[in-house]
């Protein structure tokens, strides 16, 4: 009875153990990698199934690819994203909004000017014209001729107007930022004491998401005339704490 008690009490631990160890070798995978695709993560992690690794995968926290059919994942601490949300590596693109259609909706109507076709194509690095045109289709956002290209602007009426209305004072070199009273201003001040990340994108959502309707070009505007920069962060390695060691369930060959 004493041994089978034994047994009982060791095979969950031995189990959840291993599955642990499957978790931390999957993250130093990635810690190397950066970016790795399904097949090769089988190919590396022997006899695991896609469920399993997905179940890994959903446990560690993860972004799949908008570029090469989200084919392509890595972990969500592992981006440096910019003020867009964007991560390219290499020729491969992830975003804090997750799909293309989602990042294209999120950055159009974020804009102050709106974007062109060639704007988004720019700095998305792939096509967007069949994602664009489902997207004014569904009514998700909005598009405006201006000359002779297409501006997509929020799907938001009041919102849109003003994109266009800033995008041709742009064109005719008359847009200005719409400078900040001092309370807004004291706003994005405290804001910026608070975070530990200061992309003015990101401090403009936080400054909305409690009602106060800051542009980004007006928390750059703060930035600018008080001279604030943030100190670059840490080595991102160290930080992470990322290992030497890659023995363990996944083992791979040097290499992308």
């Amino acid at each position: 009875m004493a041994t089978l008690g034994i047994i009982s009490f060791l095979i969950p631990n031995v189990a959840r153990g291993v599955a642990m160890n499957g978790k931390i070798n999957l993250e130093n995978l990635f810690r190397r990698r950066l970016i790795i695709d399904m097949q090769t993560l089988q190919r590396l992690c022997k006899g695991r199934s896609k469920r399993s690794l997905f179940r890994d995968l959903s446990s560690l926290g993860y972004f799949s690819s908008y570029s090469h059919a989200g084919k392509y994942y890595t972990l969500t601490n592992i981006p440096n994203f910019d003020e867009y949300g964007l991560w390219h590596y290499k020729d491969v693109s992830f975003s804090k909004n997750g799909t293309l259609k989602s990042t294209i909706r999120f950055i159009v109507g974020d804009s102050m000017v709106g974007f062109t076709h060639r704007e988004l194509t720019m700095l998305l690095r792939v096509r967007v014209q069949n994602t664009l045109n489902d997207l004014t289709e569904n009514s998700a956002i909005s598009r405006e001729r201006l000359g002779n290209v297409f501006l997509y602007i929020s799907a938001d009426k009041k919102e849109g107007a003003l994109q266009i209305a800033q995008r041709r004072k742009q064109i005719d070199g008359t847009y200005q930022i719409r400078p900040l009273d001092l309370h807004a201003t004291i706003e994005v001040l405290l804001e910026l004491l608070r975070s530990d990340d200061w992309h003015p994108r990101k401090i403009s959502h936080h400054l909305q998401a409690k009602g106060i309707p800051i542009k980004k070009a007006q928390v750059e505007e703060v930035l600018a005339m008080y001279k604030l920069k943030k100190n670059p962060q840490i080595d991102r390695d160290s930080k992470n704490g990322i290992t030497e060691d890659g023995s363990g369930i996944c083992s791979e060959n040097r290499g992308y």
